[in-house]
């Protein structure tokens, strides 16, 4: 049931500013101006097609399976795969509040029944389980028993999109009749620069462009000499031949479909050009997202061109993508920053925007991997296999103490659970961020864990600061990971080793909360367990640090089946004052007052209801 904001008014009053001191008004000042009444009264009017993005605050992204991972939940009735799956999905999202519909057509080649390009069911026959073994063998880091489970799921899938274009169904073409039908604005997504499966050049799923060596990238990541993955192993955006392939497609999209709306998602992969990137190929890409933009207004002047890229800026324009350019010369409308898996919850959105200004629209994206931290699911007796296969290569599958646990553990999805959507919604807009884009969120259903379901209700509330005070949240912080991706997203802040009688400060964006509910705030430390005891003092803002802390194995809030921790971490819960939190980044210190070096594992946050007030939301 939706609730009608929650006051705040205690929570802005004179005496809560000066008991806040100096972490409010720091907060403050940092705040962006485009956060602001007045500043936005004052700003000038945006360009038709920024004004559109602007609309637009609660974006949904589904790659180009979405409609098809689940067909149980869409279509429960069965039988051949019909349009009105698609619908029911869509009005879905309405319901929950989701005002665009980003659609993804692509990898390296169309996913629907194009006229002109190369698409995935050209050779495609029913049931045909060498094609798809064919596109399986092409994905880095599966093993032999995983291609295989690949190649039966992808099977099925690729029998309900015959079944829609046996019946004469363009599944892009429903989709947007679909999000009209339901009151949601459609755009199209498309990704630039897929590279999951880079290992055959000749699988059905890549480009023939690709095929030819001169028009693909080294794969040659940051690090020793000589050192490649296959993430990096992608269309080479320094060829003129690449830049048409993608131009002709984009084009499709934009002039054969009745799309209101477009994203460049360079976040599947950000690889363009070979680094570092010359001058001439970096302004020639400026230059062809210009055209793409201008296509896109001849279509209607009010038809927005955006991006979807990771934060290190840098590093874009290490590989020809130079950000700053394409909005100083009025290219880009919108941006989306978001780490790649693991959602961002340290992502700088108000230093973005100060670096970048005001004439473009900036969401907060919000991905469905929380952390790395890996957690016990007790209700389990089997290890997920469609968890595993999803999330094979990545941190809690290749631990060695995961495969051989007697107890079932893995990863959390952040769509399982509505306090951690909360929370990283929460930090995202009081830094100023103009509407979220969820990413992944359907994952948490595709690899059908038992228990697990995405929580699609929740959607309404993440772009309506008021209505996220006062509920419950589950903060977290990102966590390391060894992955050649790594140098995309933004650097963590975890694990740490804090040496006896040292500090460590972390930073965190939060919403502050009203004074007058009885809320709670808890924080929980996650470390190593050792031999010796641990003396921890955990401070907010500056505060007088505590130290008492309960023990416990459970986590703050259960994701799913994942609520408890694996037997080599041990964690605490301190309380502190809910009213100590500020609206944008807030100051976390860890004091180790032991005689051992203290390895912090994570660090999460929770907004609790009042003990006497157990059911608040």
């Amino acid at each position: 049931m939706e609730t009608s904001p929650t006051p705040v008014a205690s929570d802005l009053s004179r005496r809560s500013f000066l008991r806040r001191g100096t972490a409010l008004a720091v907060a403050a000042a940092a705040a962006p101006l485009a956060a602001t009444g007045s500043a936005a009264a004052s700003a000038p009017a945006r360009p038709p097609s920024r004004a559109a993005a602007a609309r637009r605050r609660n974006l949904f992204n589904g790659d180009c399976n979405f409609f098809f991972y689940n067909p149980e939940l869409w279509q429960p009735e069965g039988g051949p795969y019909r349009a009105g799956a698609i619908h029911r999905y869509v009005r879905l999202l309405a319901e929950s509040g989701v005002d665009a519909l980003l659609i993804n057509p692509n990898t390296q080649v169309a996913w629907y029944p194009s006229p002109t390009l190369p698409h995935i069911l050209q050779g495609y026959r029913r049931g045909d389980a060498a094609f798809a073994r064919a596109i399986a063998a092409g994905a880095a880091d599966l093993t032999s028993p995983q291609i295989e489970l690949f190649t039966q799921n992808l099977v099925a899938m690729l029998d309900l999109y015959l079944d829609l274009h046996e019946a004469g169904v363009d599944w892009v073409a429903e989709a947007a009749r679909a999000c009209r039908g339901a009151g949601i604005s459609p755009w199209l997504s498309y990704r630039m620069n897929a590279t999951h499966f880079s290992l055959r050049p000749e699988s059905p799923v890549n480009a023939p462009v690709f095929r030819d060596p001169a028009n693909r990238l080294s794969g040659r990541v940051p690090g020793p000499p000589g050192a490649t993955h296959p993430s990096w192993i992608g269309l080479n955006f320094g060829q003129a031949s690449v830049r048409a392939y993608m131009r002709d497609m984009i084009r499709e999209g934009i002039e054969r479909y009745d799309y209101e709306g477009i994203e460049l998602d360079w976040l599947r992969h950000p690889v363009c050009v070979e680094a570092p990137a010359t001058p001439a190929a970096t302004t020639a890409l400026t230059d062809w997202t210009g055209e793409l933009q201008a296509m896109a207004r001849a279509r209607r002047p009010d038809y927005p061109l955006g991006l979807r890229v990771p934060a290190n800026l840098g590093y874009l324009r290490s590989v020809g993508l130079d950000v700053r350019e394409m909005v100083r010369q009025g290219f880009v409308d919108f941006i989306t920053f978001s780490n790649y898996w693991q959602t961002s919850w340290e992502m700088p959105l108000d230093a973005l925007r100060r670096e970048l200004g005001p004439d473009v629209v900036i969401y907060g994206g919000i991905e469905d991997a929380p952390n790395w931290l890996e957690a016990h699911a007790p209700s389990l007796k089997a290890r997920p296999l469609g968890q595993e296969l999803q999330l094979a290569g990545d941190n809690a599958y290749r631990s060695e103490k995961a495969a051989a646990s007697p107890r079932v553990r893995g990863t959390r999805y952040l769509s399982a659970s509505v306090p951690f959507l909360r929370g990283n919604a929460a930090g995202k807009l009081a830094l100023g961020a103009e509407g979220v884009a969820t990413f992944n969120f359907f994952v948490t259903d595709q690899v059908r864990v038992p228990g697990q379901r995405a929580e699609y209700a929740a959607l309404r509330e993440l772009t309506d600061l008021s209505q996220l005070r006062g509920k419950a949240k589950h903060y977290a912080f990102n966590s390391a990971t060894k992955q050649a991706k790594r140098i995309w997203d933004v650097p963590e802040q975890l694990p740490v080793s804090i040496g006896p009688g040292l500090r460590q400060a972390l930073r965190l964006p939060l919403c502050a909360e009203p004074l007058d509910q009885g809320l709670r705030l808890q924080v929980q430390v996650v470390t190593a367990r050792g031999a010796g005891p641990v003396t921890c003092g955990v401070a907010l803002n500056g505060g007088w640090p505590r130290f008492d802390a309960q023990e416990t194995r459970a986590l703050l809030f259960p994701a799913g089946p994942y609520s408890e921790h694996v037997e080599e971490h041990t964690a605490r819960n301190y309380e502190l004052a809910v009213g100590d939190l500020v609206d944008g980044w807030n100051e976390l210190i860890l004091q180790n007052d032991g005689t051992e070096e203290l390895r912090v594992i994570m660090v999460e946050l929770a907004v609790l209801p009042s003990l006497s007030n157990p059911v608040t939301p």
